[in-house]
């Protein structure tokens, strides 16, 4: 009875503390983020790794969103490292929007630079 109730603790505390651990970015997280990736570039040894991966991660699913959806029109040789510099940027051209969620701040900065039209 007392591996079942164990268990049963360990089951109902582990998805608990892994929502813990991941959050969404709102702006000024993602900016946060974007000047970390930034720093990171240059003294990847002082950058905290964990948020650079977080962004690149984030800022990359949400330019395969939008180009996939055929949103945004960028070029088929874009890298990136090009992507992320035009987020951030973006982000630091912008400090009033930090108020916004961060796939907001994303969709603007790639909207503005990778227009369709």
């Amino acid at each position: 009875m007392r591996k079942l109730y164990i268990l049963l603790v360990l089951l109902f505390m582990a998805p608990a503390s892994n929502a813990a651990v991941y959050n969404f970015f709102n702006g000024e997280k993602l900016s946060e983020a974007a000047l970390e990736w930034e720093k990171s570039r240059t003294h990847p040894k002082d950058s905290d790794l964990l948020l650079v991966t977080e962004f690149a991660g984030y800022v990359g699913a949400m330019f395969d969103h939008l180009s996939e959806k055929q949103h945004i029109c960028a070029p088929d040789e874009i890298s990136k490292n090009q992507v992320l510099e035009v987020v951030t940027g973006y982000l630091k051209n912008n400090k009033k929007g930090l108020k916004y969620s961060g796939s907001i701040l994303v969709e603007k900065a790639l909207y503005k630079k990778y227009s369709c039209t």
